[in-house]
């Protein structure tokens, strides 16, 4: 059969046959090299396909971030089964909402008594038939099994499977920010693709320096940018997960060529670690970051902070995880006499076609009138797992995929993002994109994180609310912010409402969950 495609899986195999004594895997006193990956990967298809998991079937990780979910997925890879990572933030009954949609065979979990008693508690209403702790070894009776005596007596032999281009990699759902999660599923081809098309956005760090995923690996951000160094020649230094501190000395003692990582994270940094100044950051080539809006204000303190390039993608897991880049380039133009740089997320990367489309109609919008933001790249999504009604609704049979995202292109093919289309406000009549007035109000001193929502209102059909996070022992004057505002927004805009909370809700990407904040304060 001639080949026409590129897969992850090969691309991952390439660097364990010139690589294999290279680092590949490091977390803590723990590595791996590239062959030892590999050997490992091999022990654990040969023993899930002794379990009678095959091609196909659906492998579950509930764990928070290590070394195994690189194992695991590339194991899948060998055996053609499917990898299902999920959220362990998630309550039990959702855990088991996922479990049943994905109709996984196999979990594996961290040895980790709220993890493993989440599935203890659900077990029973699912189709699993393979229970497995990873970290120490398991003495509990009943079904669990431990990591290590699970492949205990596996080979580390090849399996006879070749995967196609449409051989689904993994299955990974999202947030759930407006009901259940969808089970987006990404084949080989679309993960390869995605792998070429990240590498290309300039500037590419050497093989052999290492990348940071301190980012939750159950999503699409962390994971797949940790996928687009392993299949680059670059080995990933893995975090359990985020603490500011620790975050930057791992930068600086491991010599972090470069990390992806949400706005909060970077916003918790500049607030949390003392002295950030002092550290050295010279190693850092770059800092990627998205998955949910960053201000203005979060972003010129991070990036005078650094001292390194920085690159945003926007994207989401149906687009396996971005489209579009403002690159390190683009920062530094903005820097440099183009401000409004930063307020847009790039332009349309390697392979990707966009357009502004009008929502109701989806007829294409002039340059600068915002639309919905629509897309067309190799690496959209092979679709909903088991939900044809959910995928024609933002992929038509041309291989658009609608973003539900509301923004708009400029004459030289920026894009800026004005908002969710469905967190849109209108207030009298007049169209409100939170992300704008949020921009506002985060450049005030007194606020250190604001979100910005639209409630019911008898006379402008919505107003104009925002929930303070009010900086240490600051108090959110409305009068103040009010003229505040009037300098950089219309009136229109401009909150009239604030309240204030310790914390604002977000999903583990750092996405806001603004339904929860309508409802809290409607």
């Amino acid at each position: 059969m001639r080949k026409t495609a590129i897969t992850t899986y090969e691309m991952l195999d390439y660097f364990v046959r010139v690589s294999g004594d290279k680092p590949a895997l490091k977390q803590d006193d723990r590595m791996l090299t590239y062959a030892q990956w590999q050997k490992k990967a091999l022990q654990v298809a040969n023993a899930l396909a002794a379990a009678g998991i095959g091609a196909g079937d659906r492998v579950a990780m509930l764990t928070y971030n290590r070394i195994e979910q690189f194992v695991i997925l590339y194991a899948t890879m060998k055996l053609g089964a499917v990898y299902v990572p999920v959220n362990y933030r998630l309550a039990a009954g959702e855990i088991k909402y996922i479990l049943n949609q994905s109709e996984a065979k196999a979990i594996i979990v961290d040895d980790d008594d709220e993890l493993g008693g989440k599935i203890d508690s659900i077990a029973g209403e699912t189709g699993l038939a393979t229970f497995i702790k990873i970290g120490v070894k398991c003495t509990q009776p009943g079904h669990w099994q431990s990591f290590e005596s699970f492949i205990a007596d596996a080979p580390a032999t090849a399996i006879d499977f070749e995967p196609l281009p449409e051989t689904p990699v993994y299955q990974m759902y999202t947030s759930g920010t407006t009901g259940f999660p969808k089970g987006v599923m990404v084949t080989q081809q679309q993960s390869a693709a995605f792998v070429v098309h990240a590498l290309w956005v300039p500037p590419r760090v050497d093989a052999g320096k290492p990348h940071l995923a301190v980012a939750p690996i159950f999503h699409a951000g962390a994971l797949c940018s940790s996928l687009m160094a392993l299949c680059a020649g670059r080995p990933v230094v893995i975090l359990k997960d985020f603490n500011p501190l620790q975050f930057v000395e791992t930068i600086v003692n491991e010599e972090i060529s470069d990390v992806m990582v949400v706005p909060a994270m970077l916003l918790a940094i500049l607030q949390y670690v003392p002295n950030l100044d002092q550290y050295d950051f010279s190693k850092v080539e770059k800092i990627i970051y998205g998955a949910s809006p960053i201000t203005v204000d979060v972003l010129e303190r991070s990036m005078a902070a650094f001292g390194c390039q920085f690159q945003q993608g926007f994207g989401m897991t149906e687009l396996v995880a971005s489209a579009t880049a403002l690159t390190a380039d683009d920062h530094n133009k903005a820097v440099n006499g183009r401000p409004e740089l930063l307020r847009s997320c790039g332009r349309a990367g390697l392979f990707v076609d966009l357009k502004i489309v009008n929502p109701e109609t989806h007829e294409e919008m002039a340059v600068g009138e915002i639309g919905e933001i629509v897309l067309r790249a190799p690496h959209v999504m092979e679709g909903y797992s088991k939900q044809p009604d959910k995928t024609a609704e933002v992929l038509d049979e041309d291989g658009w995929y609608y973003s539900g995202d509301g923004g708009y292109v400029d004459e030289e093919g920026y894009v800026y993002i004005k908002d969710r289309i469905k967190d849109m406000i209108v207030s009298g009549g007049e169209n409100v994109y939170p992300a704008e007035v949020e921009n506002a109000l985060m450049s005030h001193p007194d606020i250190t994180d604001v979100a910005v929502i639209g409630l019911a209102d008898d006379k402008f059909g919505e107003s104009v609310v925002a929930i303070c996070v009010p900086a240490q022992s600051a108090e959110i004057d409305a009068e103040a912010m009010v003229d505040h505002c009037r300098e950089r927004i219309a009136g229109y805009k401009i909150p009239r409402r604030y309240e204030c909370v310790e914390q604002l809700p977000r999903n583990p990407s750092g996405k806001l969950l603004k339904r929860e904040l309508r409802e809290q304060f409607t």
